[in-house]
Order: structure tokens, then C-alpha cells, then sequence
């Protein structure tokens, strides 16, 4: 936090809906290493930080503060 007590650093994360189950929904908040750029379809390849590939929406890629 800075002085404002605002967030001065963030990281990107899985976040899919939660009212969408699939086996990647268990990944919810998994830590982001690299995205792809988005198809015609608005899909991402994502690589979490432990190695994990998937296929995503785009805004299931979100940055959150820590």
C-alpha cells in the first residue's frame, strides 16, 4: 500500500464465473504467468504460474491488488 493506502502493486489471476462449473473453476485465483493475445472468438491461452495451460474468456484474466 502507498501512503494513500491504495494498492501500488498488482497481479493477474484466473478468475472465471463462479456460476460457471468446470474443471478449471477449481483454478479460481491461481496467479497469472502469461496470456496470450485474444482470437476472433475473444478466447486467451493462459499459462498460470505453476505450469497449468488453458484455454479462457479474456475477462476471466483479471488484475487484483496485493
Amino acid at each position: 500500500m502507498n501512503a494513500n493506502g491504495v494498492a501500488s502493486e498488482i497481479r493477474w489471476v484466473y478468475r472465471p464465473p463462479r456460476n460457471r462449473r468446470s474443471p478449471e473453476s477449481d483454478l479460481a485465483g491461481a496467479p497469472v504467468f502469461g496470456v496470450s493475445a485474444a482470437d476472433a472468438a475473444g478466447l486467451v491461452d493462459v499459462i498460470l504460474t505453476d505450469g497449468t495451460r488453458l484455454t479462457a474468456a479474456a475477462g476471466d484474466v483479471v488484475a487484483e491488488p496485493y
